[in-house]
């Protein structure tokens, strides 16, 4: 008899260890967040003045909405990364109003890139034009980039709303198992 009962218990602890960490798992997944861009997609690179400019963006594929423009700013001469300069992006689409944004090292995560965070309102082909600016030297580079429709709401907000039934199935196993652990000590 007192075999029968540590392996119930074991058998209990362990089903219990499964289900926490089942739910450790699940929540490190849901409370992951898109990475804001600090890269993302190239969407040109362009030589203008002492400058070789190459414009990322995310998310990936473009999506109206949050997004997420960063620059990387070398010098044409070797190729090093410029980080004193004064940076700011435009995007612009006609018929659609003018956003504009400056480009800074503190909203990047890889302080090699400037970044600007805006808000582009609908899809479309815009003009993006990055305006740079060290010392004496200004220059402007310009590209087109196709923004898509934005997600929908279902697909924006999927790990939120995956989590109820998940919590619910895990209850439903959890309630299982307490049954099936009864049974078999009655037996």
């Amino acid at each position: 008899m007192r075999k029968h009962g540590k392996t119930f218990s074991l058998n209990q602890a362990a089903n219990h260890a499964a289900i926490v960490m089942s739910l450790m798992v699940i929540a490190t997944v849901a409370f992951i967040t898109e990475a804001q861009a600090d890269g993302g997609a190239v969407q040109f690179t362009k030589s203008a003045g002492p400058f070789v400019v190459t414009v990322f963006t995310t998310p990936s594929p473009l999506r109206a909405g949050p997004v997420d423009i960063s620059l990387m700013i070398q010098s044409r001469e070797n190729q090093q990364a410029v980080l004193d300069c004064l940076a700011q992006v435009q995007l612009s689409k006609e018929g659609a109003m003018s956003i504009r944004s400056e480009a800074t090292h503190q909203a990047a995560q890889n302080k090699l890139l400037y970044a600007a965070q805006v808000n582009v309102p609908e899809s479309g082909i815009w003009e993006l034009e990055a305006a740079i600016k060290l010392g004496d030297d200004s220059v402007n580079v310009n590209g087109s980039i196709n923004v898509a429709p934005s997600s929908p709401v279902v697909l924006v907000y999927w790990r939120s709303l995956s989590l109820p039934p998940v919590f619910i199935s895990l209850f439903a196993v959890n309630q299982w198992l307490k049954r099936r652990s009864e049974k078999g000590l009655k037996q």
